[in-house]
């Protein structure tokens, strides 16, 4: 086995692999930004928006480099709910997040238990 191939092989396995995308995402806006910290359920830009990501493309974004994020924006505040990371092709979340949904924990979880969630 060579070196290269090893190389190869780690890069590989310490990616995410991109789902192809279950739903037309191109009528949803796209919300673009710089990545000034990661959360525990998504990240922040430098403008102060919280991007909350499904658990499966938390892999993606990185530090100090622009994301766009194809989403809904709460209708108060400055917080996004990505439903995809914006690109040809776009990266979706996987079919296990989708079919997950809200669950007990989850950021969407209190928008449907009880309604309202006071960060949005």
């Amino acid at each position: 086995m060579g070196a290269g191939f090893a190389l190869a092989l780690t890069l590989v396995a310490g990616t995410a692999a991109a789902a192809p995308c279950l739903y037309d995402i191109t009528p949803l806006p796209v919300f673009k930004g710089t990545v000034s910290r990661v959360t525990y359920d998504g990240v922040l830009f430098s403008d102060g928006t919280d991007v909350v990501l499904p658990e499966s493309l938390l892999a993606y974004p990185r530090m100090e480099e622009r994301l766009a994020v194809r989403g809904l924006r709460a209708r108060r505040g400055k917080k996004v709910w990505a439903l995809a990371i914006d690109g040809n092709p776009p990266i979706c979340p996987s079919v296990a997040d989708v079919q997950k949904g809200a669950y007990p924990g989850s950021p969407a979880y209190d928008v449907i238990e009880h309604g309202v969630n006071p960060g949005l």
